[in-house]
């Protein structure tokens, strides 16, 4: 498991010329701020470049075997009133759920003695 700072992403490109959000929006219907969609694309970059783990995204020479993940961002504001993200994934990735960069689930379904299983 990784500390919890690991999660929260600096952005990498200048943001300098970026406006902050006033509010949330609906999410069903909306148009993604600039800064959600600057961060959707860090994170993509970062799936493509890390080499840490291993998943089929589809991208490379194995088009048989490609298996779907679902990705979200929030852009986010820390206590030194920086702006970064936080990204998170759907399921397990890597057969793993505690990925560096990634925020961790609530709840840890491969754990053996998780509340989940358990309940």
């Amino acid at each position: 498991m990784f500390p919890q700072e690991n999660c929260y992403t600096f952005f990498q490109a200048s943001i300098d010329s970026y406006t902050l959000p006033e509010r949330f929006t609906f999410p069903f219907y909306y148009q993604a701020h600039p800064l959600c969609l600057l961060a959707a694309k860090e994170l993509q970059e970062h799936l493509k470049t890390q080499t840490e783990w291993q998943h089929n995204f589809g991208l490379g020479d194995d088009p048989e075997n490609i298996i779907g993940k679902m990705f979200g961002v929030l852009v986010v504001q820390n206590e030194q009133n920086d702006i970064g993200y936080l990204a998170a994934f759907s399921g397990k990735l890597a057969n793993k759920n505690h990925l560096k960069k990634l925020v961790p689930p609530v709840f840890d379904l491969l754990q053996n003695d998780c509340f989940f299983l358990s309940g």
